[in-house]
């Protein structure tokens, strides 16, 4: 079957499946006290989120990352015990898997391109492995060395899709990344739910059931 254009590109994380960051602070902070939101709250006030940037954009190890977090929030444990808890958080977008395997049963170049972390992918790997078997190739941040909206990002996509970046159309959940998807020359729609999502798709000549 001959490929269709243009190539598609997803994100993962509250697109093809969805996470709760909650979910590490509820078990990591159980033994000092604190709710998910309470740890959450306690690990990004003392600069969580630029750690987790340098984390995913492959500047650090998966322990190191590790340590630096346990850190924050005053914690001792054992690597293999942070990866456990950092890891679960996901559940599968089951009406955007469904999509996606109808895309590519269509001959459409699929590209997963997500800011995220080793162990991260790691857990999403195996835990979603049918539902990311249509994807071509995954375009991770930890091993490109760039994150969105990085133009550096989108242009690694477009090359694993093959083809210019204007023929790829590149759908996050983020508007500032669908930004710096069209920034960098590619389309892009902004995905808040399936029926937008399928809108979105026709307007950019997308053929689709129904």
């Amino acid at each position: 079957m001959a490929e269709k254009t243009p190539a598609l590109i997803f994100d993962f994380g509250n697109v093809v499946a969805f996470f709760d960051y909650t979910r590490i602070g509820a078990i990591l902070g159980r033994s000092i006290g604190l709710s998910g939101e309470q740890f959450l709250s306690k690990i990004r006030g003392q600069g969580f989120t630029p750690l987790l940037q340098r984390y995913e954009s492959g500047k650090l190890a998966a322990e190191e990352f590790g340590r630096a977090v346990c850190s924050l929030a005053g914690l001792e444990m054992s690597h293999e015990e942070f990866s456990a808890a950092f890891s679960d958080i996901f559940w599968l977008n089951e009406p955007v898997a469904h999509l996606v395997a109808d895309l590519k049963s269509r001959g459409y170049t699929l590209v997963l391109g997500s800011n995220t972390n080793d162990l991260h992918a790691a857990q999403f790997r195996r835990q979603f492995a049918k539902a990311l078997a249509p994807f071509d190739r995954l375009i991770l941040s930890h091993e490109v060395g760039h994150i969105k909206p990085s133009s550096a990002f989108y242009l690694a996509c477009a090359e694993a899709a093959g083809t210019d970046p204007g023929e790829c159309v590149f759908i996050d959940d983020l508007p500032e990344n669908v930004q710096g998807a069209r920034d960098a020359g590619l389309r892009g729609i902004h995905f808040r739910d399936m029926p937008s999502l399928l809108d979105g798709l026709r307007a950019e000549g997308v053929a689709l059931n129904g």
